[in-house]
């Protein structure tokens, strides 16, 4: 495989991309003109690290060891603001049945969104739809019509003005109205955006009712909900004793702990934790823990939390942090393990997830030191004895198997652990979590985010920037330049959609094994996945020791299995089509491109002539295809010439074609798409409702192309990196 452009090239993509990603999203402004006033990253963790008393903190967040969350990022040090929000999500539990709670509710939700954050609530206690009311002189309107009325407002309210807000909305799965709550979201394609919804499997009779489970199934193969939430296992498997209700979920699902408490997100990048052996990367891994572990503690005693007392005292009372990382495939590219090796990359993620919680124990318990000696004594907080037990015997177990330095493993194990028995607990509820990384990976130029491989080698944006402006970015994986092309040939057989569910699951148990809360990582699936495949995952994740679990089948769309398949909108076919005009463009490349694109009568494109000048070749004959293909569909309707020249603008390949107007491509579609959004710019006037494909894509706020869909339990777009989360 040949990468596209050079090293060179690369680099400064990358940096072009990180100066948009700071200006748009994390940049202080002047309070006077709202213009950013960090130009890049550099300045911004100039502005975060000085925050922190720790030195050592400073210098690993400085250097891209570790990173906060973005509520910190956008907020931390910021003297302008009045939202001084620092933590990335709440679960806030059950919404009580009452008016007056319901509103309450909004209240609290609209604060966290406006601080950064997002929020997670549970409607199961709310009663059905259609009990009687008011003493019978009204009926209930049911936890769904609430359910939609949360997801409008978390759509409609910024994230301190810089994001959309963030919404897990979870019910059991025995409440009378669980059918329409499993379908609202895929019934109506597009509308309900502003949440995810999870399904709480309570208990193993969960497993008998087949009617529900199948309708779970078509409805995580149409539309990618509903996630579920395996709360039994959530309570077994965490520190928290379980008088404190572990199972309310933040919105990206990897946050599962005590309601009313601040999500304290911080990521360890394992990219700069390589080196030439494993024992040396570990290691560095737990030392990289240990300090984001300190970062943590450090960003609860600074405050920034919502104007919400209750969020404020619980998340003091229990102080939880949630350590995470970011770039398990690049580390694994470097010591040659397949993220599709069944064995090894497994056991991998294993042991860096082990010594990721060893060392943010490490730190937890270093920072009551550190507070002794400021004379701010903390106590520790108490911790399920069961559960240390089992991941004490469980550490030792794998740390004698699987780690040839297994002596001084050991001796971490019981430097944390003998304390951790004396005192009944530490100085944090949790001290691991695996989140979704989003834009924070690519702020550290990782492309393979949290725990996922690659989506694909090389990535394409689209985004629009604070001026108003588009701008292009093409982002290859800077590791990529010192490999080999047959190493490349290799990782290319293991981006997101050609590993199998089943391994991608696997790589979630391992990690979730150590792993105080939960780990976030939407399962993704090829579009020929079936509902029968989809019921299979469900069984097999029923038997891991997954605290949830998300499915994407890619390309699901509304209707194909439902009776609205024939209820699409009007079609504009071969209406205009008695007289044609065209342009053509011409493009230089690999081989000569001419693009021919004819309007109908009304001014709308309606065909599509693609020639390589290379008649009889293979190349020459796919795009003789392509072309009539797109015709046929602008001939049946001419408002998907936008959604057509979205599907392509991504595409890249191994060679590039340029023309002087319309600038270079990577590959032929992408040529095509921009010869579309050109000769689409003229559109006649009283032009109809634009093309809405039915589908679970939705657009994103940021660049505005239907590519919205669930990454990791957030709403992630897939052309420019907008995370909701």
């Amino acid at each position: 495989m040949e990468l596209p452009i050079s090293y060179d090239e690369a680099l400064e993509e990358w940096e072009r991309f990180e100066q948009y990603l700071v200006q748009a999203r994390y940049a202080i402004r002047d309070p006077k003109t709202g213009t950013p006033v960090e130009e890049d990253f550099s300045k911004v963790m100039t502005r975060v690290s000085g925050q922190f008393a720790s030195e050592d903190v400073a210098k690993a967040l400085s250097h891209g060891r570790i990173i906060t969350a973005t509520p910190f990022l956008m907020n931390g040090g910021n003297p302008h603001t009045s939202r001084q929000g620092y933590y990335s999500c709440y679960p806030l539990g059950d919404v009580e049945d009452s008016t007056e709670a319901i509103f309450d509710m909004e209240r609290d939700l609209v604060s966290i969104f406006q601080h950064a954050g997002g929020g997670g609530i549970d409607v199961s206690n709310l009663r059905s739809r259609g009990t009687i009311v008011d003493n019978g002189q009204g009926t209930a309107s049911g936890p769904v019509s609430f359910a939609k009325g949360f997801s409008h407002l978390s759509a409609r309210i910024s994230q301190g003005g810089k994001r959309r807000g963030a919404l897990m909305i979870q019910a059991n799965w025995d409440i009378p109205d669980i059918m329409d709550f499993i379908t609202f979201k895929g019934d109506n394609p597009g509308k309900y955006t502003g949440c995810n919804i999870s399904v709480n499997v309570t208990d193993e009779k969960f497993w008998e009712n087949e009617e529900l489970l199948q309708t779970i199934a078509e409805y995580i193969w149409k539309s990618g909900d509903p996630g579920l939430l395996f709360t039994k296992k959530s309570l077994a498997n965490t520190p928290v004793p379980a008088k404190y209700n572990p199972v309310f979920s933040n919105p990206c699902g990897e946050y599962l702990s005590t309601k009313d408490t601040a999500c304290n997100l911080l990521t360890v990048s394992l990219s700069k934790c390589l080196e030439i052996d494993k024992d040396a990367y570990l290691v560095n891994v737990f030392e990289a823990a240990r300090l984001a572990a300190i970062a943590g503690n450090e960003i609860l005693d600074m405050g920034g939390f919502p104007n919400v007392k209750r969020i404020k005292d619980n998340t003091l009372k229990f102080r939880p942090i949630g350590i995470g990382f970011t770039g398990l495939h690049h580390a694994m590219n470097h010591f040659e393990i397949s993220y599709a090796d069944e064995h090894d990359a497994p056991l991998f993620a294993k042991s860096t997830q082990l010594a990721l919680m060893l060392g943010s124990m490490q730190g937890s318990l270093d920072y009551g030191e550190i507070s002794k000696k400021k004379g701010q004594e903390l106590k520790p907080r108490k911790w399920n004895k069961t559960y240390v037990d089992k991941i004490e015997t469980e550490a030792i177990s794998f740390v004698k198997s699987a780690i040839a330095d297994h002596k001084d493993w050991l001796k971490k194990i019981e430097n944390v652990f003998v304390p951790l028995r004396e005192m009944g607990g530490l100085y944090n509820s949790v001290t691991t979590s695996q989140a979704p990384t989003g834009s924070i990976s690519q702020l550290l130029r990782v492309t393979c985010t949290g725990v996922e491989p690659y989506y694909s080698m090389i990535q394409t944006r689209k985004v629009k920037d604070i001026d108003e402006s588009w701008k292009d970015f093409t982002l290859v994986p800077l590791e990529f330049y010192s490999y080999s092309a047959e190493k490349l040939d290799w990782i290319a057989t293991q981006t997101a959609h050609e590993i199998d569910p089943y391994q991608q699951i696997r790589i979630l148990e391992a990690c979730q094994s150590f792993n105080h809360t939960a780990v976030s990582k939407t399962i993704n699936m090829p579009a020929s996945t079936t509902v029968a495949d989809i019921r299979k995952f469900l069984d097999y994740a029923r038997k891991s020791n997954l605290k949830g679990i998300t499915m994407f089948r890619d390309s699901s769309m509304e209707g194909v299995l439902s009776d609205q398949t024939g209820k699409g909108v009007k079609t504009q076919e071969f209406s205009d089509m008695g007289e044609r005009r065209g342009s053509t463009f011409k493009w230089r490349g690999p081989a000569p491109l001419y693009v021919t694109a004819n309007r109908g009568e009304q001014g709308h494109v309606r065909e599509i002539f693609l020639n390589t000048t290379k008649s009889g070749s293979t190349l020459h004959g796919l795009a003789e295809a392509l072309g009539r293909v797109i015709s046929v569909a602008l001939q049946h309707d001419y408002r998907l010439v936008g959604k057509i020249a979205r599907t392509l603008e991504d595409i890249s390949s191994d060679g590039a074609w340029h023309n002087g107007n319309l600038g270079r491509s990577y590959s032929i579609p992408a040529a095509l798409a921009k010869v579309l959004d050109k000769c689409s710019e003229d559109e006649v006037e009283n032009e109809p409702e634009p093309y809405v494909e039915p589908s679970t894509y939705s657009s994103c706020p940021t660049c505005g192309r239907m590519s919205m869909r669930r990454s990791g339990g957030c709403n992630q777009c897939m052309s420019c990196g907008y995370s909701s989360c």
